[in-house]
């Protein structure tokens, strides 16, 4: 059974396993693979978002295998944008969609009354299913941080 725990500094290597396969960075900001560099600053900013309260960050585990990374930060718009990484090894299994659904009451209770909203890149059909099976609904297309096309999604 796939069950979350709360990301903190001690849980860095794990995360290096997501953030340097270039398969999982393929579709997060420019899509070009992260060095470990980036990743760790990345890791760094994710933990003190979480220090100050304006995220969630929880590594999805099934025993001891690592499943993926699913979070929820506050966003410039005062949204919280959900984003989760999967291990390759459980892409098309339904992961993403039952790790959104132990993500978001802990989001709602965390920051109630706040949108959460979740972008996919244009030909990412995978995550757009798996966002809309979620009860998110697409918002528009729009050029992304990165200057990649996206699809922004909005929790209904």
């Amino acid at each position: 059974m796939i069950g979350l725990d709360p990301c903190s500094p001690a849980d860095l290597d794990a995360f290096l396993v997501l953030a340097l396969d270039p398969r999982v960075t393929a579709r997060i900001g420019d899509g070009t693979p992260w060095d470990r560099e980036t990743a760790v600053a990345r890791y760094r900013r994710g933990m003190a978002c979480c220090r100050r309260g304006d995220g969630l960050w929880f590594l999805a585990r099934d025993g001891d295998g690592l499943v993926g990374l699913v979070l929820g930060e506050l966003d410039h718009l005062a949204e919280i944008e959900i984003g989760i990484w999967l291990a390759p090894d459980h892409w098309g299994q339904g992961h993403g969609r039952a790790l959104l659904g132990l993500l978001l009451p802990m989001v709602g209770l965390r920051f109630p009354g706040v949108l959460p909203t979740a972008y996919a890149d244009v030909d990412h059909a995978a995550s757009a299913a798996m966002l809309r099976a979620a009860g998110f609904a697409e918002d528009g297309t729009l050029t992304g941080r990165y200057g990649t096309e996206v699809t922004r999604f909005v929790l209904r």
